[in-house]
């Protein structure tokens, strides 16, 4: 669960908070506010967020600390609810310079770090500098100069966009997931509704080149990522345990559960947005999703970062696939580095 940049950390029972293994995970340098030894800076005692069950407005107590160049907040409440005293704990990291401040937009617009504990793709060279050209532009620009780059470089072979869809729609997808809107997102499918996925079909099956938006691959379109939602929504536990990469990002959740997916390949596999991350992991991070293997692998930290990725990929190496094979030297999947 998310609100305005906080992720839900915990939300149990406040007896099991210490006493099993699904209480509060943190690295060992990660300020604690369970644990007297950090100071907590905060100058506000309270705030309010939303209660995870009621969907209320609720008053928790305020935590700041400084970690690095951030500083990490925790919203602290207990709640009795049907009998039962739960602990509340929301977290959210913001920059030193603006860590009080009281407004977040609700839109992606910032590009990942690529640095060694995030990002499977931080060991492709020149990525780092261009993502940085792309950092204050709004996320439609990218999208339309990505689009019309693909355009002029493959020509007919490029499967045109639908038209977009009205907003209550898309929100509908993630009222579902019981989660708020990532702006991108929005945007993105009010523009659109995704690749024609008809044309795509024709030009495969004649034996043409046919070239589309994700790795070359048809975007979704919203029909059928609602479908996948209500499909994850009925099965949402894990069949076996799922490891995240980078370690703790993702967590150990069935497939697409509190996920939108983007793309799929036809097998059972998926790119999809993650709208439940790990306490590492950032809301709305991309999530690559396999169903023969137990790996969730993270390639990005939005939407946005991850359409920059594959506008990177084909524009300066030369690397996209189509259908049956790809051009460059190798595929996309053999720059991701799995390790730290």
């Amino acid at each position: 669960m998310y609100e305005n940049g906080w992720n839900l950390l915990y939300f149990k029972e406040a007896a099991l908070l210490f006493s099993d293994h699904y209480g509060i995970k943190l690295d060992t340098d990660v300020p604690n506010p369970f644990q007297s030894k950090y100071e907590n800076i905060s100058q506000t005692e309270e705030i309010e967020l939303i209660h995870p069950m009621t969907k209320q407005p609720h008053s928790f107590q305020l935590h700041e600390y400084a970690y690095g160049n951030e500083i990490l907040r925790y919203a602290i409440a207990e709640m009795m609810e049907n009998g039962l005293n739960y602990q509340c704990v929301w977290q959210k990291a913001e920059p030193l310079e603006s860590g009080n401040a009281q407004n977040e937009s609700k839109e992606t617009n910032s590009l990942i770090k690529l640095d060694h504990r995030y990002g499977v793709y931080h060991s492709v060279p020149g990525m780092k500098e261009f993502l940085a050209r792309y950092q204050a532009m709004p996320f439609l620009e990218l999208w339309q100069e990505y689009h019309e780059y693909l355009k002029a470089k493959f020509g007919e072979a490029v499967v045109p966009l639908l038209p977009g869809n009205a907003s209550d729609d898309i929100d509908a997808v993630f009222h579902l997931c019981e989660a708020e809107p990532v702006g991108d997102f929005v945007s993105l499918y009010r523009y659109c509704d995704g690749n024609d996925l008809d044309m795509w079909m024709e030009l495969v099956e004649a034996g043409h080149p046919a070239y589309a938006h994700i790795t070359g691959y048809p975007l979704m379109n919203l029909r059928e990522i609602r479908l996948e939602a209500e499909e994850a929504a009925r099965e949402a536990v894990s069949r076996e345990e799922v490891q995240s990469i980078p370690e703790g990002f993702v967590k150990d959740n069935f497939m697409l559960a509190q996920k939108i997916p983007i793309y799929h390949d036809g097998g059972g596999n998926f790119i999809a947005i993650d709208l439940d991350p790990d306490t590492k992991g950032y809301y709305g991070q991309i999530v690559e999703v396999d169903h023969e293997y137990e790996d969730r692998l993270v390639l990005a930290d939005s939407l946005k970062e991850y359409v920059a990725i594959l506008y990177y990929f084909v524009k300066e190496l030369g690397v996209i696939y189509n259908g049956e094979g790809f051009e460059g030297e190798k595929p996309i999947s053999a720059y991701i580095v799995r390790s730290e």
